[in-house]
């Protein structure tokens, strides 16, 4: 049976020392502050938002929140960033899409300055970490590599395959574990033989977004299993529920180790939007 990887526990113990740097920051004068914009709001985004305003609280990072409407015109969304770039009580910006119409999130994330862009998602900071260069990496891949490291002391060597190439996630992740000195295998919704070649991996990180879609029949005996997928499902009674790309189950008897969904990657991708923020405060 597999090891479960807790990613709540391991959070909350992260959580705790980003508030003592937090402190050390404040009592020097500085306090950590990060802008959200959210574009397009709906339950789900409203309860993250609020999960994430929550744990800025306990971390003492301060927060401000600008809702817009999912049909803002990239003219609009312009005049309010360029001012928050200008801005030097403002250490990062974070933008969230629930929906949008008429805009590219491309053009839309790329009007954040790459030195707050806290979610690493600037063509600027993507193309940094695909050269190996300091600069800001998604929190998403730095929460899986960071559960990754609770397992292994050492990646170098391992064969990591990841399923899903999303810019929040596959591409960056996949780049991470290179630098990390890890063969990597990119797979996707185009890939052949999925089965056969997840059964080769020391690590497999599904990114997919497709419900206890991995089985035990992707799994190679001993494999370390991070599942990124949150899939948001009703049950019969219409009572919500969070369901990973991997069927928990099944693959916990194969598994040499395996992060629950949710509470494995999600709790740490929200701590480290917390770390990042930290982080470009420090340098600013």
């Amino acid at each position: 049976m597999a090891r479960i990887i807790d990613g709540s526990k391991i959070s909350n113990e992260f959580n705790l020392a980003i508030r003592e740097r937090v402190k050390d920051l404040k009592d020097s004068g500085v306090t950590p502050k990060l802008v959200t914009i959210t574009l397009g709001e709906n339950e789900r985004s409203a309860l993250f938002s609020a999960k994430r305003d929550e744990l800025a609280k306990f971390t003492g990072i301060e927060v401000v929140n600008y809702n817009l409407d999912a049909r803002t015109k990239l003219s609009e969304l312009k005049k309010l960033v360029i001012p928050l770039n200008e801005d030097k009580s403002v250490h990062a910006i974070f933008m969230r899409t629930a929906q949008l119409k008429g805009l590219s999130l491309r053009d839309a994330v790329n009007l954040i300055s790459p030195d707050k862009d806290v979610a690493g998602l600037t063509t600027l900071n993507q193309g940094r970490l695909f050269l190996g260069e300091p600069g800001m990496i998604p929190c998403a891949p730095l929460a899986v590599l960071h559960l990754l490291r609770i397992v292994h002391e050492n990646l170098a060597g391992m064969h990591a395959v990841v399923l899903g190439r999303s810019s929040f996630v596959g591409r960056p992740l996949t780049q991470l574990l290179l630098n990390a000195n890890c063969t990597v295998t990119s797979l996707h919704s185009y890939s052949k033989d999925l089965e056969s070649v997840c059964r080769t991996a020391d690590i497999l990180v599904s990114a997919m977004g497709n419900p206890k879609f991995i089985t035990r029949h992707f799994i190679k005996e001993g494999a370390t299993v991070i599942d990124v997928g949150l899939n948001h499902l009703a049950d019969q009674n219409d009572n919500s529920l969070t369901i990973g790309d991997v069927d928990f189950d099944d693959v916990f008897e194969v598994a040499g180790a395996i992060t629950p969904v949710p509470n494995g990657v999600a709790p740490m991708t929200a701590s480290y939007l917390m770390h990042n923020t930290l982080k470009l405060a420090c340098c600013f």
